[in-house]
């Protein structure tokens, strides 16, 4: 096969940024004539999307509007995150039973006073937003995509070390579970999903169950993390019942732990015969047990590289993992919060 015979047009990442770009410009006026939580959460997610896409398109391409929209997307986001942390948390206040007693009106007291500040915050990242230039762009960058050659195996390396880097977290949190290390996993894996979604829809078919779940597990396990914070934060600065606390508190960390037994449980369990749901045809005991693994393998086997090495991406791997490792670190001490803007 030729070289020109092996490139591959993105056209299917192209047509995600162009959706992507839309969205946020159809959401953010969504938004902007009513803070409800649908049309925050679209429109984060648009810009989530995005910021992923850019990412990706950058690593193939050295034009510099791939960082501008990336650091776009970004800022926009960091300004809407304090009003979506507010929205999400109180959707848990009721099934968690947070809603009474003197525990349940320091939170609405509290989340009352936050509504406020963030929609203040919202409102001005909503205003400020550039709508003629990402207009400008929804023109420009996937036509701009539509022209970068590439072939299938430079994609599926982007995708495996995205993919690396979620095992990186993975195993660090198996190894010392802490509610950091699960915010770090929740991102990464947020992103891989993204990127296997933008470049590899045909991965994307066979995965999106099992990845969307795990997704799910980890965003409402990192929501009961912050709302136990929140809890302890509350109960010194306005002296709460112990016993009250006590319960609240059981409450949510009983709610994270199911969480995380059945990410674990999800991760942990072996292909199906069939080879339906996680997409993996391998026959016999050869496939690895974890998840992530088996998906590392059908991305290896894409990639055309092994674990010795082979292709530069696969020397560039474990270097990216250890400089995501050193970023996570920087700052041990940050308060968690739930839609972080990385």
């Amino acid at each position: 096969m030729t070289k020109q015979d092996d490139e591959v047009r993105v056209s299917p990442a192209s047509q995600a940024l162009e959706r992507s770009i839309r969205r946020a410009l159809r959401n953010q006026k969504r938004a902007q004539k009513k803070l409800k939580t649908d049309p925050v959460h679209d429109f984060r997610v648009a810009l989530r999307r995005c910021r992923s896409l850019a990412e990706g398109f950058s690593a193939i391409d050295p034009d510099p509007v791939w960082r501008r929209l990336r650091k776009a997307s970004k800022r926009v986001q960091r300004g809407m995150s304090d009003l979506r942390d507010v929205q999400v948390l109180e959707h848990w206040l009721k099934p968690l039973r947070l809603t009474s007693g003197p525990v349940g009106q320091a939170l609405a007291s509290h989340f009352k006073k936050q509504e406020r500040r963030a929609k203040r915050e919202a409102r001005s990242s909503l205003e400020s937003f550039p709508r003629k230039r990402w207009k400008r762009w929804s023109r420009r960058l996937p036509a701009r995509a539509e022209l970068i050659p590439v072939n299938e195996r430079r994609l599926a390396q982007l995708v495996l070390e995205q993919l690396t880097r979620v095992i990186d977290f993975h195993q660090r949190w198996t190894k010392q579970p802490s509610a950091e290390t699960w915010h770090e996993l929740r991102v990464t894996v947020k992103r891989f999903r993204y990127m296997v979604e933008s470049f590899l829809p045909q991965k994307s078919e066979s995965w999106s169950a099992e990845l969307e779940r795990a997704q799910d597990l980890l965003g409402e396990g990192h929501d009961f993390d912050v709302l136990h914070d929140l809890l302890l934060k509350l109960s010194r600065k306005k002296s709460l019942p112990k016993t009250a606390v006590s319960q609240s508190l059981r409450r949510v960390d009983s709610a994270a732990q199911k969480r995380r037994k059945e990410y674990v449980s999800l991760i942990s369990e072996p292909p199906h015969r069939n080879g339906q749901g996680s997409g993996i045809h391998h026959a016999g005991n050869s496939s690895p047990a974890m998840l992530w693994d088996r998906w590392r393998t059908e991305l290896n086997e894409l990639a055309s590289i092994n674990y010795q090495g082979g292709e530069e991406s696969s020397r560039s791997t474990p270097r990216r993992a250890l400089r995501a490792r050193a970023r996570a670190n920087r700052y041990p001490h940050r308060p968690r919060r739930i839609s972080s803007a990385r």
